[in-house]
């Protein structure tokens, strides 16, 4: 009969599922980041709603997100993988959320080092939001699909993105507030990708 020495301990391996355990490390993932939904997750890591849902459904282990998780947050990756431990073994990320940046010059829009923010500062109606460095400003913005209404939009026309004051008009116009160059157009003619929910302008 074999006995295991005291130091043999160090050397344990955690063998991590490859075929399961997908939904709860993606609920651990949400929480290290502190996303409210999946769909926020999923515009983080640049992936489609069909992908995180077949993981999600399937229970497949998504280790590439993980790492990056970990990478992001500083949670841990056995927390992450197992749930085991604490999530941070020094200070838990649970009241900030890390944002996707993205930088717009000159109307071409770049993915940059995402940034983390209080949570509590955000609203708890928002479901996808991300940052936009744009014209000296930084904005908050929340990612939107529907009916434009009056308000500060992330736009994109002929490929070109910028944030824009939008007016609706009658018959399904709006009008574009850009100073002396404003102008009107059919609403079909701008792209939105989300609606402005707050900004910090540097003088």
């Amino acid at each position: 009969m074999s006995t295991t020495k005291p130091n043999e301990n160090r050397n344990t391996k955690f063998n991590f599922p490859s075929q399961s355990g997908g939904k709860a490390a993606i609920e651990r993932i949400l929480e290290a980041y502190g996303f409210k939904n999946r769909q926020a997750l999923c515009n983080h890591l640049g992936v489609s709603q069909s992908t995180m849902a077949n993981r999600y459904m399937r229970d497949n282990f998504p280790a590439d997100w993980i790492l990056t998780c970990s990478l992001d947050t500083g949670a841990s990756l056995l927390w992450l993988a197992t749930g085991q431990g604490e999530m941070n073994e020094t200070v838990k990320v649970v009241d900030n959320t890390v944002l996707k940046r993205i930088n717009i010059s000159n109307g071409v829009k770049t993915i940059i080092e995402p940034v983390t923010y209080d949570s509590k500062l955000l609203p708890e109606t928002l479901t996808s939001p991300f940052v936009v460095n744009y014209d000296k400003k930084v904005f908050i913005v929340d990612a939107y699909e529907g009916e434009v209404t009056d308000g500060l939009w992330l736009i994109e026309m002929d490929e070109l993105a910028s944030i824009r004051e939008l007016n609706r008009l009658p018959g399904n116009r709006i009008r574009v507030e850009n100073g002396k160059a404003s102008f009107e157009c059919k609403a079909e003619d701008i792209k939105v990708l989300g609606k402005v929910v707050a900004r910090t302008e540097y003088l």
